[in-house]
């Protein structure tokens, strides 16, 4: 029964369209129709708002997608960038490389000066034992 309410209104839509002059009685007939059975003109409403629900739906995706790939797009052009600095990799990597050795020498520096103080004082404990002798 909706269905062909539906054809009827559709093809009632077509006349209107070629018929400018009749297209107020044909609206007038279409309310008619539809106020005549009010789960009908229910039924246009839900479908309706389906139908806008679907196409905003579809439109939240797409822009979402579009996100999506100009987040990917920007992640691969950092990428890109990071790898292209590759002189600043290799300065960073030579800096650490000169800390470290530097690091060892000072710790060589320092032992040896310890090993140094250490046969001095064993010197002057002999001597002060000998001494005391």
């Amino acid at each position: 029964m909706r269905a062909a309410i539906l054809v009827f209104l559709l093809s009632l839509a077509g006349v209107a369209h070629a018929d400018g002059d009749n297209a107020a009685d044909l609206r007038k007939t279409c309310v008619d129709a539809m106020n005549a059975n009010p789960s009908f003109a229910k039924d246009i409403v839900r479908a309706a708002d389906k139908q806008a629900d679907d196409a905003r739906l579809a439109l939240d995706k797409e822009a979402g997608e579009r996100r999506a790939q100009q987040d990917d797009d920007a992640r691969t052009q950092r990428a890109l960038t990071i790898a292209k600095d590759e002189r600043q990799v290799i300065m960073a990597y030579a800096a650490m490389w000169i800390i470290a050795a530097a690091f060892v020498l000072f710790l060589w520096l320092k032992q040896t000066g310890l090993k140094a103080e250490i046969l001095r004082l064993r010197r002057d404990l002999e001597a002060a034992t000998k001494d005391s002798k």
